[in-house]
């Protein structure tokens, strides 16, 4: 009771300072940084309109200006001030300024557009709700009925006018402004208001210094890859078909109808050339970056290194979940609610605590998980980066990987991006769907899409392997001559056959390892094929993308034929062997080690393996019925995310209901040299968090919370990181199945 009665006295004592001064006289603040130094809130708004107007693209200037104006103007109340003063009391400073946006539009569409992202610009853009929810819902129908406390000094200061927005609206709408449209352009218009929130406090919080933008001469950057291309040697018949399908694809490069599919064979240069053209289209469109959506983590870190060895004087952004460290710490671990982040933003320091990547950098490598889960987020944090996808060239490299359950969302998000804000997109592979005539089936318009390669009969010149079929097999034994490639479903499974083989020099690759100690086993493994030494390798499919080894011989465990196909082209990749010596053995494993081959993809591979052997699996027909088969079984589980009608949508839910993988991946930092001087300072702000990364093994969550559950694993600043040093080695990895005490790793 006496708390009770200290705190309502502070508050009363807070209020009581702040109604001295006469509304018009009385200065209005936005936050309060390290120093105790206050922010103008009139200062912020222009600011962050300022910011959101810069971000946005032609034809949406006005709209971003007008909600970054408008999302803090519920600050103006006196509770809010009293806020800033020490009162220890809520206030809901965002649907204030809803309500005001809202009205001023006369609750129309155009009005709920505004309203969806001022309501949503700290707690999440929110669902639309029911006519009959009450006000205390938090619904956006519930807030806009809620009463709040009186703002209404932004008179004094501010003022805005809502017809040029109107009038961008009307252009929109005159293109044909529908459901989905509308959906993204909600989306897009809260990425501006947000990053443009995030950096206008970051700037304050920084004593007004303003995060650098990052320049790049793309001119120079084309140059040197059109140099480096040009030193590749076309001497081999594999060499001459490499040159031509590059050269092919470049010459129908076009005006561009916005998506274009680039379907190269394994070992066919597609990265490279794929770079190629998205340099070549960013300088013809003027676009602001090149973004590298990949499936893999592994992958990322691959494709990463070999961009940073072509331009190694341009930053290279690299985003994946394993990066997202104050987002699961926070949202996994120690819970987030809606609430809590409404009522945190007056302290400057709380917002960069929860700011992610902007992707704001020239060059961007991220994964399938954090680019879609980004874009169907509700959250600020993820949200932000979503402006500067737009007016970009994404490549979508390994497009056939593409998650099945959730194509409809996925393939909308693509068109929406190329149609409303400017980007382009390549979808790059080496077995290609059929995505016109899918999205046609599933989505009900056919996505125009721009083959690159026409002439397909340079294809059979990278046929340089045969195919067998062994059940119940666990390949441990090494050839007497050559080098192995051993490619398995688990990383547990990798790491038990490594421990089995008798092999005197041999490799782990997996996730479970660090990607610095992966790039230095990669380089020795390199280094041993060279010199023609005997080796075998047991990894994971992060081999089978964006690495250019080659083996005298792969096992490939039973999985999608789309990755048996990947870990074939590790196969005699340079063609110097004959075929009939380079043989690819598809098999399945024995007892409790088989169990990853069972799923959907694996099953409809075994299918295909009876019906047109195993020798004829790589064919065109083969490959074809594959994904005929892969989205004809899971099309009736496809997630829509259209679950109201109208102009409804439910953001919220949205982001509850998309999550492309159960198991996300998460970095646990190993303490080593490289790490040392980072986790002994006394804070980890984002760019050492970054540097990190590269000294961090990825683990699901479910092996993290027993990880920290049983000591193994401290969190610091929402870094994970071990405490137990003895569970990591620079062989094999992490280690995830430990017994100690009471506790069990899983």
């Amino acid at each position: 009771m006496c708390c009770i009665a200290a705190s309502a006295f502070v508050v009363a004592r807070a209020l009581c300072r702040v109604s001295r001064f006469d509304k018009r006289e009385m200065e209005y603040f936005a936050h309060t940084n390290d120093n105790g130094c206050r922010q103008p809130l009139k200062e912020h708004l222009e600011g962050v309109a300022g910011y959101a107007r810069d971000f946005s693209v032609p034809g949406l200037k006005s709209c971003a200006y007008l909600a970054g104006l408008t999302h803090d103007i519920g600050k103006y109340s006196r509770e809010f001030q009293a806020r800033l003063s020490g009162a220890r009391i809520a206030v809901d400073h965002s649907t204030y300024g809803a309500q005001v946006v809202c009205d001023k539009f006369g609750n129309s569409v155009l009005g709920m557009l505004f309203a969806y992202v001022v309501a949503g610009h700290h707690s999440g853009l929110p669902d639309k709700g029911n006519k009959g929810e009450n006000a205390d819902e938090t619904s956006l129908r519930a807030r806009l009925k809620k009463s709040c406390a009186d703002a209404g000094a932004w008179r004094a200061e501010l003022s805005f006018e809502t017809e040029k927005a109107m009038q961008e609206m009307i252009a929109l709408n005159e293109r044909g402004l529908g459901r989905s449209e509308y959906e993204f352009l909600v989306r897009y218009l809260y990425s501006c208001l947000v990053d443009a929130d995030f950096i206008d406090t970051e700037t304050f919080a920084n004593g007004g210094n303003i995060r650098p933008h990052i320049d790049v001469d793309w001119q120079k950057c084309k140059a040197r890859l059109d140099e480096l291309l040009a030193g590749f040697e076309a001497k081999t018949e594999l060499q001459k078909a490499r040159q031509s399908l590059q050269r092919q694809a470049m010459g129908h490069i076009g005006d561009g109808s916005g998506i274009y599919s680039l379907d190269m064979p394994t070992g066919s240069g597609k990265t490279l050339c794929a770079l190629s053209f998205a340099l070549e289209r960013l300088l013809r469109g003027g676009k602001k970056r090149i973004i590298f959506v990949i499936p893999y983590t592994g992958i990322v870190e691959q494709t990463a290194r070999v961009l940073r060895g072509v331009f190694p004087d341009t930053a290279i952004l690299e985003h994946h979940c394993n990066f997202d460290f104050n987002e699961i710490a926070e949202e996994k671990l120690n819970g987030w609610t809606a609430a809590a982040a409404e009522n945190a933003d007056h302290d400057a320091r709380s917002i960069l605590k929860r700011s992610a990547e902007n992707w704001d950098a020239p060059i961007v490598v991220t994964t399938n998980v954090q680019f879609f889960e980004s874009i169907y987020s509700n959250r600020s944090s993820k949200m932000r980066k979503l402006h500067n996808i737009a007016e970009s060239v994404i490549v979508f490299d390994e497009i056939h990987t593409m998650p099945v359950p959730y194509f409809i969302p996925c393939m909308k998000a693509i068109g929406e991006f190329v149609k409303l804000f400017g980007s382009e997109a390549l979808f790059l592979t080496a077995t290609m769907p059929d995505f016109p005539g899918l999205t046609q089936k599933f989505i009900g318009e056919a996505l125009d899409v721009k083959e690159l390669i026409h002439d397909k009969t340079e294809y059979r010149k990278f046929d340089k392997c045969t195919f067998e079929f062994q059940a119940e097999t666990a390949p441990t034994c090494v050839a007497a001559e050559g080098s192995t490639l051993v490619v398995v479903n688990r990383k547990k499974t990798a790491e038990a056959l490594y421990s089995e083989c008798a092999a005197k020099k041999k490799f782990c690759l997996s996730t479970y390892l660090t990607p610095a100690d992966r790039e230095r086993k990669i380089a020795q493994i390199r280094s041993a094929l060279t010199q023609g030494e005997n080796i075998t390798v047991f990894a994971t499919s992060l081999i089978e993308a964006g690495v250019d080894l080659d083996f005298d011989r792969v096992y490939r465990e039973l999985s999608g034929l789309d990755s048996i196909l990947q870990a074939a082209g590790r196969c005699n990749r340079e063609g110097k062997r004959a075929r009939r010596d380079s043989v690819v053995t598809v098999f399945t494993l024995p007892g409790e080690l088989g169990g990853a081959a069972s799923d959907e993809r694996a099953s409809i591979t075994r299918g295909l393996i009876q019906e047109y052997g195993i020798e004829r699996i790589a064919d065109e027909a083969c490959v074809k019925r594959y994904f005929e088969l892969l989205y004809g079984l899971r099309g009736y589980t496809m997630h829509g995310l259209d679950k109201r009608k109208d102009w409804d949508i439910d953001f919220k839910t949205t982001a509850s209901d998309f999550h492309l993988i159960d198991s996300m991946q998460i970095g646990v930092v190993i303490p080593c040299p490289a790490t040392a001087d980072a986790l002994a300072a006394p804070e980890l702000p984002m760019h050492t968090k970054r540097k990190l990364q590269r000294n961090s093994a990825s683990v699901t969550f479910y092996e993290l919370k027993s990880l920290i559950e049983c000591g193994a694993v401290t969190e610091r600043d929402g870094v994970f990181v071990l405490a137990d040093e003895s569970m990591y080695s620079s062989e094999t990895g992490l280690k995830t199945t430990v017994l100690r005490g009471n506790c069990e790793f899983f």
